[in-house]
C-alpha cells in the first residue's frame, strides 16, 4: 500500500469523525475506508508498518487501535496545523483555539485541555499556561473529586440507547380542536385546521460535556431601547433565550451524580435520592431530560461484522424525564422521580430487578423554555410588513391612546351588585379611588375599542398589600358585565401569569363571583395532578380514568368566560388555532358559507357561527408581570393579538411591581441584552408622550439601564413615578397599602416607592398588644444598642428632633445585629453559587422560633427567610431538629407574593469581600435594591431583620436602614465597631424625605432618609399628640 497524502488525509477524515474520537480498531477502519473508496490494496501488517513509518507521531496500541503520541488524539494535529496555517501568530490560547475550529469543523474538539496543550506544543504551537491565582477570601470551593474514569464514561459515545420515558402529550386533542371548534368550510385555507407547528428545538444533549465557547454578539442583536424593527426585536431575543438555555444546560451539569442507585417506587417509576436537589438553582422542573448510564456494560446479543451472533459488553445511554419532584420528610432525602417505561427485553438485559446497578446520572433541561419562546417569535418574525406596522404600538409605544372619556353614568365602581359567594372574598368592599381608576381604564377602552393598530398596554402597578389582585378581581367582573348583571355580555378573558402557583391563586379568587363551568384552568399534559391544589382540580380537564390533563371538546370553549394559564402554557392555545386571528377568519368563512346556503344563525357542535367582530378572547391580563420575561408574555400575546386591519383588537393589561423581583436569568449576557428585564419595566421605561402632558419617562431616569445592578444611586431608585394622578389611559400607581404596621412602610416607601406610599391598614389596638408582647420576648434575649449622635450648635433647630434616639416601643420592629461568618457549603451540596451558610445567624434565627412558639406564636405563622439556599437548609434542618416543621423556611423568591404575620430575614452575608461576587451573580440583598424590597416587604405584624452591621453598614440602602432602627431604639445586640468615627460625618447632615431630596438640591448620599410618614410621627410625639 503506498501510504500518500491522499491516503492520510482520508484516515484522518474518517478518525475524526464524533464519536470515533480518534482512535479505531484497524479492522473497523479497514471496513469503513473500503465501504467509502472501494479499495484497501494491503494486509493489517502492512497498514501497521504504513502508519508507524510514514504517519509521525502515530502508533499500534492495544488490540490493534490506532492511538496518538503522549495525548490519545494525534490524529487532530493535521487539523489543527491545517486551521492555524494561515494566521500569523505562533501564540494562542486554548480558547482562541477551540473556538476557531469550532467555526471551521462545526463540532468542538473533544480534548481536555492538557491533551490539547500536548498536541500544540508538538507542532510549535506556544500555548501560554494559564495565570495561577492565590487563594483569597472570594475563592470560591472547588468541586467534589469525582474520579476521571467515571467523568470520561460520560463523554465516550454509546452503542446502544434506550428510551424510558412515554411522554404524555396533547397533541391528539389539539389536532381535533384545530380541526373541528369552527368547521373547515375554507375551501382552500387548510393551514387554519392544522396544528401550529411548534419551532424545532433538539436539545443537545452533550452540551454541556464541550469546552464553553466564547460568544461573540451577532451584529443582529441590539439594544431594545433604542430600536423599534421587529426584525431586531427578533433577533436579539431569540439570541438571549439561545444563552438563556445553555447556561442553564451546563448549570444542570453540577447536578451529575456518579456511581448512583435508583429506588423503585412503581412500575412506571423510580426515585432518586438526592440530599438538598429541591433547594438547587436554577431548580429542576417538571420533564427535564434524564440521562442514565450503567457502570458496568450490558451484555447484549448482537451480530458481529461477519453476521455471527455473540453477546458483548455494550455501553448504554437510558434517555428518561423527570415526572414529579418531592422534598424529603422526616430526615429523608429529596427524590426525583423519573419515567422507567423499558420494556420486558430491555429490563431483562439490564438485569436489575432488585436495583443494585449503579449509573452515572445526568440532568439536561427540558427543550420547553426554547421552543415555546421561538415558537412566539417566530410567529411575530411571520406577520407582514403591515402586520408587524400595528403590533409596534404595542411593543414600542411613543404616543398614549386617545380613548373616548366615560360619562357620569358610566363612571360608577359600585360593587354592590355583584352577586355570588363572597364568604372568603373582599370583593364587595369599595375600591379606593386609584383601584377604581384602574376599573374606569378598562371600562373605557372596553367601550371604546380600536379597530386599527393595537393598543399600548395599560398597566397597574405597586407594591404587595397596596390590593393589585383586588382590582383585578373587581375590574374581570366589571369586564365580564358581572357588576350590572349584562346577560348580553360576551366578552371572554385570557388571564395568564409567569407561575402555576400565582395562576393558581387568581383562579382561587374567581370562583367568587364565576360559576364552575365558567373558568378553565388550563395545565399542560405533563403537569402531575399531584402538584395542583385540590380546589383548583374541578375547573380542570382530565382524561376519563387518568389523572392525565388535556383541554375540553370544541364544544366547551364557547362557555368560558375566563381562561387561566401560565404565559408559557398559552402555547398550548396557539397550537391549537384557538387565537383570535384564526377563529375570526374561520368563523367568517363559516358565517359566509352559511349566507350562501341561506342558514345563517345555525350553530354546529357549539361553535360560534355569529356575524359579529368580537374577537374570541377580548380582554389578556398579565398579573406578576414583572416577573416574566418578555417573550414569555409574547406567548399569551400571539393567541390574542389579530394584526389585522379592521378587526376589533383585544385590550391588553398588565399588573405587577417592577420594583420587585425580575425574571430568574442565569445567563449574565441574557439578561444584559433585554431577557432579564420584563415587558413591564421596558414599557414604563420608554418615552411616551402623555396626552397633553409630554413626560419623558414614568418609570426611573432615562440613564439608568438597571434597577437590579451595581452602581444605581440612591437618588436613582427612588425615581419611580413622575405625576400621573389625572393620566388615566396609561398607568395606574396604587399607594393605599392594606398591609402590616404603618412602621414597616416607612423605608421602603422612601427607598423604593418616591415616598408616596401610605397605610391604609386598621390596625386592632389588641392585635398589636398581643404581638408587642411576642416582640418583648425576642428583646429579652440581648441587650439593646446604645448609641447616640453627636449634638452640635450648628444644627438647625428643626433637625433635633431626627438626631435623638426615640424608642418606638409600640413598632413591631427588631434589628438583632449578629457579627457571625458566612462560609460556601458547595462541596458538601450542589445548590450552586448561592451555597452560603451563616451559623451564628441560623443559631439566632431558631433561638428566635423557639421564643416565639413558647410564647404562644403557631409555627404556621413564622416566616424566616434568607437570600441564599445554603443557609435556608441550616435553618430548615435546625428548625427540624425542634420538631418545628410548621415554620415556613425560603428564599426570597420563595416569599413573593407571599404575607406571613412573622418575618425572620437572615441576611446571611458577612464577608464584605464577596459582595461584589453576589452583585455580578445577582444574589443576595447589597447592591440589589430588588430583593431588598421583597424582603422588607413581606411581614403582616412582626418584623426581625438579622445581620453583620459592619457589612450592611458598606451598602448605601442598608446603612440608611440601620440609621433608621438606631434613631427609632430597634437596635439589639453587637454596635457597629467605630460608631465614634462615623457618627463624625453626620455633623452637617441633612435629615430630608425623599421628596425633599428630589424637589430641592439636596445630595442623596449626604443625607440621612427620614421618611414623611416617620416625620409626621416624630413632630407628633414631640408635640404630645
Amino acid at each position: 500500500m503506498v501510504f500518500d497524502d491522499v491516503t492520510r488525509d482520508r484516515l484522518t477524515a474518517i478518525l475524526r469523525e464524533p464519536g470515533n474520537n480518534g482512535i479505531m480498531k484497524c479492522s473497523v477502519l479497514r471496513a469503513e475506508y473500503k465501504n467509502r473508496h472501494k479499495e484497501w490494496p494491503c494486509s493489517k501488517k502492512s497498514l501497521h508498518n504504513a502508519i508507524v513509518n510514514n504517519w509521525p507521531g502515530a502508533s499500534i496500541g492495544y488490540g490493534g487501535k490506532i492511538n496518538g503520541p503522549r495525548a490519545e488524539y494525534a490524529v487532530w494535529i493535521n487539523s489543527i496545523t491545517c486551521l492555524l496555517k494561515d494566521i500569523h501568530s505562533d501564540s494562542f490560547t486554548l480558547e482562541e483555539i477551540r473556538m476557531l475550529y469550532k467555526r471551521a469543523y462545526k463540532y468542538p474538539i473533544p480534548l481536555d485541555d492538557r491533551s490539547l496543550r500536548d498536541i500544540l506544543q508538538a507542532v510549535n504551537i506556544f500555548v501560554p499556561q494559564p495565570e495561577l491565582k492565590p487563594l483569597s477570601d472570594t475563592s470560591i470551593l472547588r468541586e467534589k473529586y469525582i474520579p476521571q474514569h467515571l467523568k470520561d464514561l460520560n463523554r465516550h459515545p454509546t452503542a446502544l440507547q434506550w428510551n424510558a420515558s412515554k411522554q404524555r402529550s396533547m397533541d391528539q386533542v389539539i389536532t381535533l380542536l384545530a380541526k373541528e371548534f369552527i368547521p373547515d368550510v375554507s375551501n382552500g385555507n387548510e393551514e387554519l385546521y392544522k396544528p401550529n407547528p411548534p419551532s424545532a428545538i433538539t436539545p443537545n444533549l452533550r452540551f454541556a460535556l464541550e469546552p464553553a465557547i466564547l460568544h461573540i454578539s451577532p451584529p443582529n442583536v441590539v439594544d431594545l431601547d433604542e430600536t423599534d424593527s421587529i426584525q431586531e426585536y427578533v433577533n436579539t431575543f431569540r439570541y438571549t433565550v439561545k444563552l438563556e438555555y445553555e447556561q442553564q444546560m451546563r448549570l444542570y451539569e453540577h447536578y451529575s451524580l456518579y456511581q448512583h442507585q435508583l429506588k423503585p417506587l412503581t412500575d412506571k417509576t423510580v426515585r432518586i435520592l438526592i440530599p438538598g436537589i429541591m433547594d438547587a438553582r436554577p431548580s429542576l422542573s417538571i420533564a427535564d431530560i434524564v440521562l442514565l448510564r450503567p457502570i458496568q456494560p450490558v451484555m447484549v446479543p448482537q451480530y458481529d461484522y461477519y453476521h455471527a451472533l455473540q453477546i458483548r459488553p455494550n455501553s448504554l445511554e437510558i434517555q428518561s424525564r423527570i415526572v414529579d419532584l418531592k422534598r424529603g420528610r422526616n430526615n429523608e432525602p429529596d427524590s426525583v422521580v423519573i419515567s422507567w417505561e423499558l420494556d420486558i427485553q430491555q429490563k431483562d438485559l439490564l438485569k436489575d430487578d432488585h436495583f443494585l446497578r449503579q449509573y452515572n446520572i445526568r440532568f439536561v433541561p427540558n427543550e420547553f423554555f426554547p421552543q415555546q419562546c421561538n415558537t412566539a417569535l417566530g410567529w411575530l418574525q411571520g406577520l407582514s410588513k403591515a402586520q408587524q406596522q400595528n403590533v409596534k404600538d404595542l411593543l414600542f409605544p411613543v404616543v398614549a391612546p386617545m380613548v373616548k372619556p366615560l360619562t357620569d353614568d358610566q363612571k360608577s365602581c359600585d360593587m354592590s351588585g355583584l352577586a355570588g359567594d363572597f364568604r372568603s372574598s373582599d370583593i364587595l368592599k369599595p375600591l379606593n379611588k386609584a383601584q377604581a381608576s384602574f376599573l374606569r381604564m378598562i371600562r373605557a377602552r372596553t367601550l371604546d375599542p380600536t379597530f386599527e393598530s393595537i393598543r399600548p398596554v395599560c398597566i397597574l402597578t405597586g407594591p404587595a398589600g397596596t390590593g393589585k389582585t383586588k382590582a383585578l378581581i373587581s375590574t374581570i367582573a366589571d369586564v365580564l358585565g358581572l357588576l350590572k348583571q349584562d346577560k348580553t355580555n360576551k366578552n371572554r378573558i385570557l388571564l395568564c401569569a409567569p407561575s402555576h402557583a400565582a395562576a393558581d391563586v387568581l383562579t382561587e379568587r374567581l370562583t367568587a363571583i364565576l360559576r364552575r363551568d365558567e373558568i378553565f384552568r388550563m395545565y399542560s399534559s405533563s403537569r402531575p395532578s399531584t402538584t395542583v391544589p385540590g380546589k383548583i382540580l374541578p375547573f380542570t380537564v382530565q382524561i376519563p380514568g387518568s389523572d392525565t390533563f388535556t383541554l375540553p371538546s370544541p364544544e366547551g370553549w364557547t362557555k368560558f368566560r375566563v381562561v387561566v394559564c401560565t404565559c408559557m402554557d398559552a402555547h398550548i392555545l396557539y397550537r391549537a388555532q384557538l387565537t383570535n386571528y384564526a377563529i375570526r377568519t374561520k368563523r367568517q368563512c363559516f358565517v359566509s358559507f352559511l349566507r350562501s346556503n341561506n342558514t345563517i344563525g345555525l350553530n354546529f357542535g357549539g361553535s360560534e357561527v355569529s356575524g359579529s367582530k368580537e374577537p374570541f378572547f377580548t380582554h389578556l391580563f398579565v398579573d406578576e408581570a414583572g416577573q416574566a420575561t418578555e417573550p414569555e408574555v409574547l406567548c399569551p400575546m400571539s393567541v390574542v393579538l389579530d394584526p389585522m386591519p379592521g378587526e376589533q383588537k383585544v385590550e391588553i393589561a398588565l399588573i405587577g411591581d417592577p420594583r420587585q423581583l425580575s425574571p430568574r436569568i442565569y445567563s449574565e449576557k441574557a439578561a444584559l441584552h433585554g431577557l432579564g428585564r420584563s415587558f413591564m419595566e421596558r414599557i414604563l421605561k420608554r418615552p411616551v408622550d402623555c396626552i397633553g402632558r409630554g413626560e419623558s419617562h414614568i418609570l426611573g431616569p432615562d440613564t439608568l439601564n438597571s434597577l437590579d445592578g451595581p452602581g444605581s444611586s440612591l437618588l436613582d431608585l427612588i425615581q419611580y413615578y413622575v405625576s400621573i394622578d389625572d393620566q388615566e389611559q396609561l398607568t395606574i400607581f396604587l399607594t393605599e397599602n392594606y398591609r402590616g404596621h404603618p412602621s414597616f412602610l416607612m423605608m421602603p416607601s422612601s427607598l423604593f416607592y418616591y415616598d408616596r406610599l401610605r397605610s391604609a391598614k386598621d390596625i386592632g389596638l389588641d392585635s398589636l398588644s398581643y404581638w408587642i408582647e411576642r416582640l418583648r420576648s425576642v428583646e429579652a434575649l440581648t441587650n439593646r444598642v446604645e448609641m447616640t449622635f453627636e449634638s452640635s450648635a450648628s444644627y438647625r433647630d428643626n433637625m433635633d428632633i431626627y438626631r435623638q434616639v426615640h424608642r418606638q416601643s409600640k413598632w413591631p420592629i427588631h434589628f438583632r445585629a449578629v457579627k457571625g461568618k458566612d462560609t460556601s457549603v458547595a462541596i458538601d451540596t450542589f445548590t450552586g453559587t448561592d451555597s452560603w451558610q451563616n451559623n451564628d445567624e441560623a443559631d439566632v434565627a431558631v433561638e428566635i422560633v423557639d421564643t416565639l412558639i413558647q410564647n404562644g406564636v403557631a409555627p404556621h405563622k413564622i416566616g424566616v427567610m434568607s437570600p441564599f439556599r445554603g443557609q435556608v437548609v441550616a435553618i430548615r434542618k435546625r428548625c427540624r431538629a425542634k420538631h418545628h416543621h410548621d415554620v415556613n423556611v425560603g428564599t426570597i423568591e420563595n416569599f413573593q407574593g407571599v404575607e406571613q404575620d412573622v418575618i425572620i430575614f437572615s441576611l446571611t452575608r458577612s464577608n464584605p469581600s464577596f459582595v461584589e461576587n453576589d452583585m455580578k451573580r445577582r444574589m443576595g440583598v447589597f447592591g440589589m435594591p430588588k430583593q431588598a424590597n421583597v424582603a422588607l416587604t413581606r411581614a403582616e405584624n412582626l418584623f426581625i431583620v438579622i445581620g453583620n452591621p459592619e457589612s450592611m453598614w458598606d451598602d448605601q440602602l442598608w446603612r440608611q436602614w440601620l440609621l433608621w432602627v438606631f434613631r427609632n431604639g430597634l437596635w439589639y445586640g453587637e454596635a457597629l465597631e467605630e460608631w465614634d468615627s462615623v457618627k463624625a460625618g453626620f455633623k452637617n447632615a441633612n435629615f430630608a424625605s425623599m421628596l425633599e431630596q428630589v424637589d430641592g438640591e439636596t445630595n442623596a448620599t449626604d443625607t440621612v432618609v427620614v421618611s414623611t410618614m416617620e416625620k409626621i410621627h416624630r413632630v407628633h410625639s414631640t408635640n404630645g399628640v
